[in-house]
């Protein structure tokens, strides 16, 4: 099988290894009845906060067991992140401007969910809930055993056209909390005063109403980025078309050249390390040689040939998935595109006789690549990876009068080294 056909199939094959793929990280539960049980997590990337987790014993258990809010009460991921069990109130109404409701939505769902701890404190504590309608936050005021939502809302009013109103209720509530436990903090009212709904300054805020000068315990799971450089080749094939100069053109043969990368991965979640956006710059190579027949074999006129060197300098934003993710192995899925500036020096040659000219052939100024990639990274540091870019057209077509086409596919193959700042 090409390796372009291998590259194909990734995409089919995610769902199969997503669902072999797990995440056991160290850990602990508390159940309903208060029983602690020490042992191994699953941690995923939950960009809503999980109905049910998975837990095993021992990392070698092939037993697993899942438990939902009906069952535990509280779990943490050791050094990475914890839920806690909430029962009652849970606000339905949309703060999406693409969904917003017309008149104030203060409807509420009874439900029992896990919230995700983001600050923690003797006085308070400070949680998030996300689903498919939106992020909430709620706190728990730990002298009242009370846990509650902090409510914001967003809506139109009938009366005011396509303007928004926003009620910022957790205001009120954030300073209800500061006058009973922390007055006289005039830097904590202001806070309070310019905040937005947002996770860093809710959680600044829970902070200062805890009194505490730094919070060493990051419950939440940080964005984070490292660098790499790499170096590889590229194989590269040209196919031409149209009318003249290529009507009876040769095939175009695959040549080989170099290829230089530098570039940046940003994580969505660093502990986990599952999805990753890269910005990629290259400097590649690539050479064609073509020959074209423009006097339909008759032996006695010579053949015209035509050579060209291609340099290029392309960035390359890129969406990665990890497959396959473990600590000493990941396995990714890669799509992306390739904006491409390319040079060109051109060479002709007919009947023995060699002429240099750059605009023999016109080709565009920039172009754009569609490739997919899959790759593979050891202990964290290297990166094998291949691609395979589809044909892509190289030469609009209108700045000759040929109406020609030229189209440029390729393979490329290389190995990278990563600089983690983690």
């Amino acid at each position: 099988m090409k390796i372009k056909h291998v590259l194909l199939l990734v995409p089919l094959l995610y769902p199969l290894l997503l669902k072999a793929q797990s995440n056991f990280k160290p850990g602990y539960i508390i159940t309903i009845k208060g029983e602690t049980i020490k042992g191994f997590i699953n941690e995923k990337e939950w960009d809503s906060n999980p109905e049910a987790i998975s837990f095993k014993a021992s990392a070698s258990s092939s037993s697993v067991n899942n438990y939902t809010a009906n069952d535990v009460r509280y779990f943490e991921i050791t050094n990475s992140v914890a839920y806690e069990r909430y029962s009652g109130p849970v606000s339905n109404d949309e703060t999406n401007i693409a969904r917003l409701p017309t008149g104030k939505d203060t409807s509420v769902k009874q439900r029992t969910v896990f919230l995700k701890v983001q600050q923690k404190g003797d006085k308070v504590t400070l949680y998030s809930f996300t689903d498919d309608i939106k992020t909430r936050y709620f706190i728990t005021d730990h002298a009242a055993g009370t846990t509650y939502e902090l409510i914001y809302r967003m809506y139109y009013i009938p009366e005011l056209g396509v303007a928004t109103h926003s009620d910022n209720e957790y205001v009120p509530q954030l300073y209800n909390l500061a006058a009973k436990y922390n007055p006289s903090s005039d830097e904590l009212k202001q806070e309070i005063e310019k905040a937005s709904y947002k996770t860093p300054v809710l959680r600044k805020i829970s902070r200062m109403i805890n009194n505490m000068m730094a919070d060493n315990t990051h419950y939440e799971t940080q964005s984070s980025f490292d660098f790499f450089v790499g170096a590889g080749v590229s194989a590269n094939k040209f196919k031409f078309g149209g009318e003249l100069p290529f009507r009876n053109a040769d095939e175009s043969k695959t040549t080989f050249g170099p290829t230089f990368s530098a570039g940046i991965n940003f994580y969505t979640n660093a502990k986990i390390g599952r999805a990753v956006f890269r910005i990629e710059l290259m400097y590649w190579t690539a050479s064609n040689e073509t020959i074209a027949d423009l006097y339909y074999a008759q032996p006695d006129k010579p053949k015209i040939k035509y050579h060209f060197d291609q340099r290029n300098l392309t960035a390359y934003p890129q969406f990665i998935y990890y497959l396959y993710n473990t600590n000493t192995m990941k396995f990714y899925g890669d799509i992306g595109v390739t904006v491409n500036f390319p040079k060109y020096s051109q060479v002709i040659t007919s009947g023995g006789t060699s002429a240099s000219n750059n605009n023999l052939l016109a080709f565009d100024k920039n172009w754009l690549g569609f490739p997919i990639k899959a790759g593979v990274i050891i202990n964290k540091a290297f990166e094998i990876n291949a691609s395979y870019a589809i044909p892509t057209s190289i030469h609009s077509g209108n700045e000759t009068p040929g109406d020609y086409s030229i189209k440029q596919s390729g393979f490329k193959a290389g190995v990278n080294y990563h600089f983690s700042i983690n």
